[in-house]
């Protein structure tokens, strides 16, 4: 870190080593709420502060306004009863209900933040149009993160893990004990329909590995 210019404050460490490590974007107002309690100006003024030291890239996506994410849609172990498939996928797709894409300003990591915390992202979107399930993806390790910081550093983002899994469905995220191995497979279920659900719960079991589909 000795050859920024700017000193780097503990909440720009924890904001760029998520999106090096494990996210692939924030949106602005995602980091204002939650990294400078709502203060958008503020927050606004401090990552133009970081995209002129090239550790930050922004860039305008289309997505959907995000629901709340308090808790799962369904959360499963080996041995426990398949959930109600119809009834998880029916609450994915009701929660999008008139909320239309809009315009909305987020923030990348930049390459050089990428080796700088050896991270993954490149400083672009590689598949712009799922920016609603990426900033879900987002939302989902923000809310673990206000429940137990444990988990948040437990987090394997996809992109970490990809080279590990080949052949292999990748999920979101994985949260892993302290020798790496899954304790949970972490999965944002965006509008998934009945099919999708039922894939992905059918390929946790085969696998033995325990899941949180939000």
């Amino acid at each position: 870190m000795s050859t920024l210019a700017l000193h780097l404050t503990n909440r720009d460490h924890e904001l760029l080593q998520t999106l090096a490590q494990r996210v692939r974007l924030f949106s602005q107002r995602q980091i204002a709420d939650y990294w400078w309690g709502g203060e958008l100006p503020n927050a606004r003024r401090r990552l133009k502060r970081l995209a002129a030291e090239e550790l930050l890239t922004n860039t305008t996506v289309l997505a959907r306004t995000l629901p709340e994410l308090e808790s799962p849609l369904a959360s499963w172990r080996p041995g426990d009863s398949a959930p109600d498939i119809g009834a998880v996928a029916y609450r994915c797709q009701d929660r999008w209900r008139k909320r239309p894409p809009r315009p909305c300003t987020a923030w990348i990591a930049s390459e050089r933040a990428a080796r700088l915390f050896g991270g993954v992202r490149r400083g672009e979107l590689k598949q712009p149009t799922q920016a609603t399930h990426d900033l879900g993806v987002a939302a989902v390790w923000l809310r673990l993160r206000e429940l137990s910081p444990e988990w948040a550093a437990a987090w394997r983002g996809e992109d970490m893990l990809a080279h590990t899994r080949r052949g292999e469905k990748i999920p979101d995220a994985f949260l892993v004990d302290a020798q790496e191995q899954v304790l949970w497979v972490i999965e944002f279920g965006g509008g998934y329909d009945a099919a999708r659900v039922q894939a992905f719960h059918q390929d946790c079991a085969m696998r033995g590995l325990s899941y949180q589909l939000w």
